[in-house]
């Protein structure tokens, strides 16, 4: 019997045959997946946008006895602006939030939007005529207003007295008593039956409110 043919179709590939196609074919797709990683063999077009190949259309014509539409724009809502607060509330109320100032509980210390305020238990007008004399008797320099709703008062701040005993003059670590001397505007408000009674700074703006606090104890102890 004669040996079998080494080329005889069919017979399987040997071991190194093997290692050259699979070779062959990883070398092959290496190429392949490159080409498309660099956009070899890629259309240019088709990385234009879309708008490159656009067409201005003409203008729109309109028939005789039409009339060309309106061109309707996004329905805008307006609202009024807030009003803004007449001053910014502060973090705290004043040490004296609602309190009486006198022994017939007449005036009352209150916090409000506003900020700090007495709330007389009498009519405006009474109010306003009787502040003058409560004004005047304080000490203050007064001069009524134009609008006939409060006075223009000069605060001076009362110094601690002199005659201090042994042991006070010994706490030098105390400090003095704030200073709250200053031009003031002491407004009066009609609220009802009673009257609001505000103190600001000269030109209407906002004192400090440990300020307007202090000068609405001194004049609501006497309009008490």
């Amino acid at each position: 019997m004669n040996p079998p043919s080494k080329n005889r179709p069919g017979k399987l590939l040997g071991n190194g045959q093997r290692q050259l196609l699979v070779c062959a074919l990883l070398f092959n797709m290496l190429l392949l997946s490159g080409c498309g990683l660099f956009g070899f063999g890629k259309d240019d077009d088709e990385d234009q946008p879309e708008y490159y190949e656009a067409v201005e259309a003409p203008p729109l014509e309109i028939p005789e006895g039409l009339a060309r539409p309106g061109a309707a724009g996004a329905l805008v809502i307006t609202t009024p602006p807030a009003p803004l607060p007449q001053r910014e509330l502060q973090s705290v109320p004043p040490r004296v939030s609602s309190t009486s100032t006198g022994k017939n509980q007449n005036a009352v210390l209150r916090w409000g939007s506003d900020g700090a305020y007495l709330l007389v238990e009498d009519s405006a007008s009474s109010v306003q005529r009787r502040l003058g004399f409560v004004i005047k008797r304080a000490g203050m320099g007064m001069r009524e207003l134009d609008s006939g709703a409060g006075y223009e008062v000069e605060y001076w701040h009362q110094p601690k007295s002199e005659k201090e005993g042994f042991f006070s003059r010994l706490a030098f670590w105390r400090d003095d008593a704030p200073n709250y001397s200053g031009t003031y505007r002491v407004t009066v408000r009609e609220e009802g039956e009673k009257a609001r009674v505000y103190v600001k700074n000269a030109d209407g703006s906002e004192p400090d409110p440990a300020a307007s606090e202090h000068i609405l104890v001194v004049l609501g102890e006497r309009l008490g």
